[in-house]
C-alpha cells in the first residue's frame, strides 16, 4: 500500500511548498433517500479554515472524477507542516477495505466501487508517508441509496498507520469540531477531542501537542521598565524589587521580582483556607469550572454560574471530606487540581456508560430503543443522532398512517371520504390528488344542478341553484334568468308597494324576494337615501333647536320629516315668544301662566326658580310647598282631593289617589302624565 502511496506522489507536478493544506469533502448521494443533508455541514468549516491559513482543498457534492482531482492536487502540495483531511458522507467496506463515494457513485457493487469513490487506506498510507502532522475526520451517514453484492454500509475496521490522528463521527459533529476546537491555536489535540463528545477517536498521534500552535509572541521591554528594572536590581533588596512591582505589576520581570522577594524577604505568615483560595484570585470561569467538576461527581446540583454561594460551599465541604481533606470550603491549588482530575475521569465512565447504553439500546435501530436512551441521556454523546433518527422513524409510522387511511376512506371514491381524508391530512401524501377529485365531483354535482335548474326553469328551480353555488360557473346566467322570472311573475306589483310604503323595511322586502329584480339597484339607492334623512333627523332631534331643524330642512328637497321638523320650530318659537312674556312681565302670575302651557317647557326650570324668588320675597302660607306641587294644588281641591291650608305631604297623597283613579303610575309627583291629563280635563288653571 506504501507503494500505491508513493506512486500519487508521482502522478503530479510538484508544487512549492506553502501554507497547511485541508482537503475538505462533504458529499450526498444524486440517489439519497434518507439524507437530510448533514455532510455539506462541513461547507461552514471552509472559512475558518481559511482564516487559520490553511490551503484549501474543497467540494460539496463532488462525484469521483472531482474526488480523484482533488487527491492529484493534495499530492502536488506535498504539504510537510500541518494536514487536514475531512471527508463526509457516504462510506461502504469490504473486508478491510473503506471507500468515501462521490455523488454519483449510486447502487455499486464490490466490483465498480473503485471507479466510484476514493479508498480511505490509501488516504491514510499517504498521510502517514508525508512529514506533515496529519488528522484525518470521516464522519458517515447512511443515505438509504441500496448496495450491491459484496459491500456493506458505513465505516469498516481499518489499519491506522502510526504517526496518524484518525476520528469518526456524525457530519454534524465533526463539522462543529473542525470550526472550532480542532483550531483552537494552543490547543492540544487531546483537550480538543475532550471538548467534542460526539467523535470517536481510532488513534491519536502526540496528543499533548496542539495542531494549530499558539503564536509565539517575543516580548518587547520598554527602555524605561528596563532602566528601572536594572536599578532595582542593583540594589537587590526587597524593597527595591516591591517598589518595581508596584510600578509595573504585570511587568516583564514581575516573576522574577516576587521570586527575589521570595528569597531574600523573611518568610510570610502560614495563610488561613479562606486566605489561600483569595490569593488564587480566581476568575469567574474558574469558579464555573469547580462548580462543574463538584456537579459531575455529585456534590453540587444548584447553578453553573461562577458564583460561590452555600451550595458551592457546602459541595466543597463535602467533597473534601469524601477524600479525607481538611473540611473549610475553601480550595486551594493542589485541591483544584485533584478535583479537576477526579472530574475528568468520571465524565469519561459517563461517556463510557452512555456508549454502553447506546450499544445496549440497539444503536439507533428501533423507536423504543432510541426512546429509552434519550430519557436516560437527553445531552448524550449519540442524543442528535437519536432524535434525527426517532423523526425518521415518526415520519415513516406517519406516513404509514396516511396511506392506511387513505385506503381506509375507500381510496378517493366519495366525497365523504375525500373531505375525511383532508381534515385529518391536510398535507397528506394524497392531500393533492383529494383535492383535486373532490373538486372533480364538486363541478359535476354543479353541472348537474345548472342542468335541473334549466330543466325546471321556474324562480324557485334557479334561487336553489344560486343557493348552493352563489358563486358557480353558471351563476350569473341564473341570476339573469331569475330576474326575467320574476319580472314576468310579478316583480312590478312588488316595487310599486315597496314604493308605496317608501320605507327601508319596505325595500328591503322587495330585495329578498327579487335580489336581481330590474329595480335592486334602485331600492338599494333608495334605502341608502333613507337612512341618510333618519341620521340627519335624529341629529337634528339631538340638538333639538330651530337652526338644527332648518338645517335639517334645506338639506333635503324633499325630506321624510319636513312636518315633524315645521311642528317643532312652530313649538319652540311658542315656547320662546310666551318665555319672553313671562320674562317681561316678571309676575308670580306670569311665570306660572308659562309653566301651565309650557310644563315641561325649554325655560320650565328657569321660570319655576324665578316663581320661588318671588314667592319668597312675597310670602304666602304655600310658601313652604315646592313649585311643582303649588302647580297642581288648585285642580286637586276642585277635585276634593286636597283640603285647606294642606302640606307639602298632603299635595302628595292627593297626587297618589288622582293617579290611582287614573290608572297611572302611582308616583305622588306631579309627572308628564299626570300633570298633562290635569292640563286635558280643563282642571288647571291660572290664580
Amino acid at each position: 500500500m506504501r507503494s500505491i502511496a508513493k506512486a500519487l506522489l508521482l502522478m503530479s507536478v510538484a508544487l512549492p511548498a506553502g501554507a497547511d493544506t485541508a482537503l475538505v469533502v462533504g458529499s450526498v448521494d444524486e440517489a439519497a433517500t434518507s439524507s437530510y443533508g448533514a455532510p455539506r455541514y462541513l461547507g461552514t468549516g471552509f472559512a475558518p479554515l481559511d482564516h487559520a491559513g490553511f490551503d484549501l482543498l474543497t467540494a460539496i457534492d463532488a462525484d469521483a472524477a472531482a474526488l480523484r482531482g482533488l487527491v492529484s492536487r493534495l499530492v502536488s502540495a506535498e504539504e510537510e507542516e500541518r494536514l487536514l483531511i475531512a471527508l463526509s458522507g457516504r462510506f461502504v467496506h469490504f473486508d478491510g477495505w473503506t471507500w468515501f463515494l462521490g455523488r454519483d457513485a449510486g447502487e455499486v457493487d464490490l466490483g465498480t466501487v473503485p471507479g466510484a469513490g476514493l479508498p480511505v487506506q490509501l488516504l491514510m498510507d499517504y498521510a502517514a508517508a508525508s512529514p506533515a502532522r496529519t488528522v484525518i475526520l470521516l464522519a458517515p451517514e447512511d443515505q438509504g441509496v441500496p448496495l450491491g453484492a459484496g459491500l456493506t454500509e458505513g465505516i469498516g475496521a481499518m489499519e491506522v498507520p502510526e504517526g496518524l490522528t484518525v476520528a469518526t463521527g456524525h457530519p454534524a459533529s465533526v463539522a462543529r469540531f473542525l470550526r472550532s476546537d480542532l483550531l483552537q491555536p494552543g490547543l492540544s489535540i487531546r483537550d480538543a477531542f475532550a471538548r467534542a463528545p460526539g467523535l470517536s477517536v481510532l488513534a491519536i498521534h502526540d496528543p499533548g501537542a496542539p495542531f494549530v500552535p499558539a503564536p509565539v509572541q517575543t516580548p518587547q521591554v520598554p527602555p524605561a521598565e528596563q532602566s528601572y528594572w536594572e536599578a532595582m536590581a542593583t540594589l537587590d533588596n526587597p524593597f527595591a524589587y516591591r517598589a518595581y512591582l508596584n510600578r509595573y505589576p504585570n511587568g516583564f520581570y514581575a516573576a522574577e521580582a516576587r521570586a527575589r522577594i521570595a528569597a531574600l524577604a523573611p518568610p510570610e505568615p502560614e495563610l488561613t483556607p479562606q486566605e489561600l483560595e483569595q490569593a488564587l484570585d480566581l476568575s469567574r470561569s474558574q469558579k464555573r469550572d469547580i462548580q462543574s467538576d463538584l456537579a459531575v461527581l455529585g456534590f453540587y446540583d444548584a447553578g453553573i454560574d461562577g458564583i460561590f454561594g452555600r451550595g458551592t460551599r457546602g459541595g466543597i465541604e463535602a467533597w473534601q471530606r469524601v477524600n479525607g481533606l481538611a473540611v473549610t470550603g475553601y480550595v486551594d491549588a493542589a485541591q483544584i487540581t485533584r478535583l479537576g482530575d477526579q472530574a475528568d475521569v468520571r465524565r469519561e465512565e459517563l461517556r463510557a456508560q452512555d456508549r454502553a447504553y447506546w450499544t445496549q439500546t440497539g444503536q439507533g435501530q428501533d423507536e423504543a430503543g432510541l426512546r429509552a436512551y434519550l430519557d436516560r441521556y437527553p445531552g448524550g454523546e449519540y442524543s442528535e443522532l437519536a432524535r434525527q433518527r426517532l423523526a425518521e422513524i415518526e415520519a415513516e409510522q406517519e406516513s404509514r398512517a396516511d396511506r392506511a387511511y387513505w385506503n381506509q376512506i375507500g381510496r378517493g371514491q366519495d366525497e365523504a371520504g375525500l373531505r375525511a381524508y383532508l381534515d385529518r391530512y391536510p398535507n397528506g401524501e394524497f392531500s393533492q390528488l383529494a383535492r383535486q377529485r373532490l373538486n372533480s365531483l364538486l363541478a359535476q354535482r354543479e353541472s348537474e344542478a345548472w342542468r335541473l335548474a334549466q330543466s325546471r326553469d321556474s324562480i324557485q328551480g334557479y334561487r336553489v341553484y344560486l343557493n348552493d353555488y352563489p358563486n358557480g360557473p353558471n351563476a350569473g346566467a341564473a341570476r339573469q334568468r331569475l330576474a326575467q322570472l320574476q319580472q314576468a311573475a310579478g316583480e312590478p306589483a312588488a316595487w310599486q308597494q315597496a314604493q308605496g310604503a317608501d320605507t327601508v323595511a319596505g325595500y328591503r322586502r322587495y330585495l329578498n324576494e327579487y335580489p336581481g329584480g330590474p329595480n335592486a339597484e334602485e331600492a338599494r339607492r333608495r334605502i341608502r337615501a333613507i337612512e341618510v334623512d333618519d341620521r340627519a333627523w335624529q341629529q337634528a332631534q339631538s340638538r333639538d333647536t330651530i337652526p338644527a331643524y332648518r338645517d335639517y330642512l334645506n338639506r333635503f328637497s324633499t325630506p321624510r320629516h319636513r312636518q315633524a321638523a315645521l311642528d317643532r320650530i312652530d313649538a319652540i318659537q311658542s315656547d320662546n315668544e310666551a318665555w319672553q312674556q313671562a320674562q317681561a312681565a316678571d309676575t308670580v302670575q306670569g311665570y306660572r301662566r308659562y309653566l301651565q302651557a309650557f310644563p315641561n317647557g325649554r325655560h320650565a326650570a328657569e321660570a319655576r326658580q324665578r316663581l320661588n324668588d318671588l314667592q319668597g320675597n312675597g310670602g304666602g302660607s304655600t310658601g313652604s310647598i315646592p313649585l311643582e306641587l303649588q302647580l297642581v294644588m288648585r285642580p286637586l281641591t276642585r277635585l276634593g282631593l286636597l283640603g285647606p291650608d294642606p302640606t307639602a305631604e298632603d299635595v302628595r297623597e292627593a297626587l297618589r289617589v288622582f293617579q290611582r283613579n287614573n290608572n297611572l303610575p302611582v308616583t305622588g309627583t306631579p309627572d308628564r302624565a299626570t300633570t298633562a291629563l290635569l292640563a286635558i280635563g280643563g282642571i288647571l288653571g291660572g290664580n
